[in-house]
């Protein structure tokens, strides 16, 4: 199993952030940058309009609901995800951090073990208010004025009432110190078994020497337990390929999933396809991207990826 390669960002246990037992909202204006009061930033956490809000489709002709800060909340949120990336995380997650990727989630699993995977349902819409104000009152120890203008800052209201947002820079990280607790214990059952847990955002993935389907029952009521859902749940034997996040882990290598070099193959037809010199140049960039990512995934093809770029880039310029 490979070393992980620590993060840049991560410079100090939770316990010395300048988040921790952060007792007055004056001092909590000044680490965000808001040039006001403290009672004007929670007047301003608090206000209705602080998100635009649209739509977008997705490629199963359903759409995905966004709600993006504005400017001034914006610059609140990337600071606070400054502040919480600069804090020591544990080895399992791998999502929004320098020197950590899918395919560093991939590798954990790696090896001949079964595993269970399960997915949260609509993991930034599930995070409530709740559960961001207990993660700064509880780990953070902050007061509980000061938690509650956290939680305002970081929550937006919807048709399912307060929960993070799902356009904001600190929703990935907000999402993960709210429900760490429940990762934490899902971390310590495949440790006392000898096995490996990863996080990649919402997606769980345990390999364990005598992982069953039960399993995913037990860390289901976990999930369950946090007021959250699971689905997506699924069961590998021991010594079969396993479906982690974009990538396939087999016995002793990681691949790039079938989906990835489909779309590879396809954009290399379109190259053909296509007439106009600029829709070409498009097409073979695209051809060169899909390839070069499948290389990061498996080294295997990093040196076709190479002799590619060589051949298509020259005719994108």
């Amino acid at each position: 199993m490979p070393r992980l390669e620590r993060s840049r960002h991560a410079k100090y246990a939770l316990k010395q952030s300048p988040l921790f037992r952060l007792r007055s909202k004056r001092r909590l204006a000044e680490l965000l940058g808001w040039s006001g009061t403290g009672n004007e930033l929670d007047a301003f956490a608090n206000r209705g309009d602080n998100y635009r809000r649209f739509a977008i489709e997705q490629d199963d002709d359903k759409s995905r609901d966004v709600q993006e800060p504005k400017a001034a909340l914006r610059r609140i949120h990337r600071r606070l995800a400054s502040l919480l990336l600069r804090i020591e995380v544990p080895d399992y997650l791998h999502s929004g951090l320098r020197g950590r990727s899918f395919v560093t989630n991939g590798m954990q699993h790696v090896n001949s073990m079964p595993a269970i995977k399960l997915d949260i349902r609509k993991f930034y819409p599930s995070t409530k208010w709740q559960h961001v104000y207990r993660c700064f009152l509880t780990q953070f120890e902050c007061s509980a004025d000061v938690a509650a203008v956290l939680a305002s800052l970081t929550c937006v209201r919807t048709r399912e009432e307060l929960h993070l947002p799902t356009g904001s820079a600190v929703s990935q990280i907000m999402a993960f110190y709210a429900h760490r607790r429940l990762f934490d214990s899902i971390d310590e059952i495949a440790q006392a078994r000898g096995g490996v847990f990863t996080l990649y955002v919402d997606d769980m993935v345990l390999s364990m020497p005598d992982a069953s389907p039960a399993d995913i029952l037990k860390v289901g009521r976990l999930v369950a337990s946090e007021g959250l859902h699971w689905h997506k749940d699924r069961f590998f034997p021991a010594g079969r390929p396993k479906r982690v996040t974009g990538t396939i882990a087999g016995r002793e290598r990681l691949e790039a999933n079938k989906h990835l070099h489909f779309k590879y193959s396809n954009a290399l037809s379109d190259m053909d396809l296509v007439s106009p010199l600029t829709d070409r140049a498009h097409a073979a960039r695209r051809a060169v991207g899909l390839l070069q990512s499948i290389a990061q995934i498996d080294a295997r093809h990093a040196h076709r990826a190479q002799m590619m770029s060589q051949k298509l880039l020259p005719m994108a310029r």
